[in-house]
């Protein structure tokens, strides 16, 4: 169930354009007949990072669900239907994917996961009249002014200040980073790096991969040397390692469980393996909590409790907990459905003026008002830390603390504290 505050905000709008009582029609309508919002969908189901797209996928057939229960419940005509596609987090596919949902009508898109799909697909939908809004790409390079893509997430440039901050409140002051090496793990690695920097940490030579081309014994062993230097050089409670990686974070770990030094020392993480369900079983569970590996999620613990029967409902069907960018993705629906029955039309123009106005106003349930910046980004975030703990003999993903950014370059704010 949403908010009532929420509620009232789109009440009013629904009302502007479907009249109270649904009897009147809205443009395109005729006579009261259904009115169809079609929302095309780009998620990796299969291939790196399916389990943050699986989260995603849930996410918008519970939002679409509760959004026609809406529309129902104030007798409006209009329903909203989403068209999901694989992308397998491959870029090529992605762009192929998005030309399957043009030919079947579909002018929002919302996705794709990664900033690397992002940036294959960002000029043809430009070039076609789609609008595309991304809940998990946050390369500060795609920040771009003026196109049809619009981010309900912050730039990594947020993620990159709340982690160094974090790092240095935990007493790191070294860290050895090893990162994916695409679009978004080689501008995360180099934000974050300079984040640390700036604060006084250092940033010793890490290791950058391929995911799938190089075995993961190797990496682990080229990291494993490199944090033996780093902890002769400055002391085994100083100094961490900073991983930048997806759904392969699981493989990783496994490798880095047979090292010597690896498992000495704490491991920090980022958006892509933060409640990845891998991670809180078996050996990578083991190494993770030995670790006290640690994660960012763009997370509001605020709106998460007034909102628990939404999260529970994805929780049941997804098996598990809900990442921060499924429930990005929940709101994004909110907002694009309610974008699209304020203007009555799929013009393009139209929509991205709607689309502002909705995002910044009443934004979604759970993350509420979206404020964006001029490339169309989220200019404000709140970013829950994750670690794993042992629970009995099974592993657990529990939030810690929470701070809020409230601008780019801001220093971060402590909003919670778990127990």
């Amino acid at each position: 169930m949403v908010s009532s505050a929420f509620v009232l905000i789109i009440l009013a709008a629904i009302v502007f354009v479907c009249g109270c009582t649904g009897t009147e029609t809205g443009p395109g309508q005729q006579g009261g007949a259904v009115q169809d919002i079609v929302v095309g969908a780009l998620l990796p189901l299969s291939g790196d990072y399916a389990g943050g797209g699986e989260a995603s996928r849930v996410a918008l057939e519970v939002a679409a669900g509760e959004i026609n229960d809406y529309f129902v419940s104030i007798g409006s005509d209009y329903r909203v239907g989403i068209i999901i596609e694989d992308t397998k987090a491959d870029p090529a596919t992605a762009l192929a994917k998005l030309q399957t949902l043009e030919g079947q009508g579909a002018t929002v898109v919302i996705g794709p996961s990664t900033s690397a799909e992002l940036e294959a697909i960002r000029t043809y939908a430009d070039d076609h009249g789609i609008l595309i809004v991304s809940t998990m790409s946050t390369a500060p390079s795609l920040a771009i002014a003026g196109d049809n893509v619009y981010r309900f997430v912050p730039p990594d440039t947020y993620r990159a200040d709340v982690m160094a901050y974090y790092l240095r409140e935990q007493g790191v002051t070294a860290i050895v980073p090893v990162w994916r090496g695409d679009v978004w793990g080689d501008e995360l690695e180099k934000l974050t790096a300079a984040a640390f920097a700036r604060r006084g940490g250092k940033v010793l030579d890490g290791v950058r991969y391929t995911p799938d081309l190089e075995g993961y014994d190797a990496i682990a062993a080229d990291l494993d040397a490199r944090v033996a230097g780093a902890v002769a050089a400055h002391g085994k409670e100083r100094v961490a390692v900073y991983l930048v990686s997806l759904d392969e974070a699981d493989r990783m770990m496994e490798a880095a469980l047979a090292t010597e030094n690896l498992p000495k020392v704490r491991w920090y993480g980022c958006d892509g393996n933060v409640l990845l369900d891998s991670l809180a079983t078996g050996e990578p569970a083991r190494f993770a909590e030995q670790t006290k590996f640690t994660c960012p999620a763009l997370w509001n613990q605020k709106s998460v409790a007034s909102n628990t029967a939404t999260i529970q409902k994805m929780r049941e069907l997804l098996g598990r907990h809900p990442d921060g960018y499924g429930l990005a993705t929940y709101d994004a629906l909110w907002i694009v459905t309610m974008a699209r029955t304020q203007t009555g039309t799929a013009d393009v123009a139209m929509l991205k003026t709607a689309l502002e106005k909705t995002a910044g106003e009443s934004g979604g349930p759970l993350f509420g008002p979206a404020h964006l910046n001029g490339a169309g980004d989220r200019s404000n975030a709140h970013y829950t830390f994750w670690t794993v703990n042992a629970d009995g003999d099974a592993y657990r993903w529990v939030p810690i603390v929470q701070y809020g950014i409230a601008s780019a370059g801001a220093t971060p704010e402590l909003e919670w504290v778990g127990a």
